[in-house]
């Protein structure tokens, strides 16, 4: 009886494309790279991605279904409500619950030098903007300050990861009310 060798499904070339591009970026992103971490042949990449683009679409379609900012937010019925909502979204950013920053940084490194992930990084900006603007209007706020509030919110979480700051989650968590007191700010946040 013949040995027979398992075969390596899909999701396990995407997710070494994954921990391939966070860790040398989109140039280590290679058939035969990958192949070589997996210790497999080529030969069993063509039989689940036509090339190497297939798989780098695959790739953005994994990171904008599976890096996930933040959940869904229902229409939201009062501050009270937009306030837990929040505190969430902060809690679930700090112990990094479904976002994995380093993906999301290499991917936007990756949107420089390639216009598809580019449209990628601007589609997910996009509905992420969309939700918070959402989140802070159910504050109170006029839409213009909706939209500078959510902008600055994600930004300030964006450059965080970006810049690299090195905080435990215990630091974060700590400075977390004094983050979400200046973000919503006292007038939105104090009145009911």
């Amino acid at each position: 009886m013949a040995n027979l060798v398992p075969k390596t499904p899909p999701s396990t070339w995407i997710s070494t494309a994954r921990k391939t591009l966070i860790e040398e970026g989109i140039q280590g992103v290679k058939v035969d790279r990958l192949a070589q971490r997996l210790g497999v042949t080529r030969g069993g990449f063509y039989k689940h991605f036509a090339d190497r683009d297939d798989l780098l679409d695959r790739l953005l379609n994994d990171w904008e279904a599976t890096n996930v900012f933040a959940l869904d937010i229902p229409p939201l019925k009062s501050r009270a409500d937009a306030k837990k909502a929040l505190k969430k979204l902060a809690d679930r950013l700090i112990a990094e619950d479904g976002f994995d920053p380093k993906f999301d940084i290499a991917v936007r490194d990756w949107a420089r030098s390639d216009k598809r992930a580019a449209w990628a990084v601007e589609r997910v900006d996009s509905r992420r903007l969309d939700l918070l603007c959402r989140l802070f209007s159910s504050f109170g706020c006029e839409p213009d300050e909706a939209s500078v509030r959510a902008r600055v919110f994600y930004y300030h979480q964006i450059g965080y990861y970006t810049i690299g700051v090195k905080q435990t989650a215990t630091e974060r968590k700590r400075l977390e009310p004094m983050y979400l007191r200046i973000l919503i700010g006292t007038e939105h946040l104090d009145s009911q």
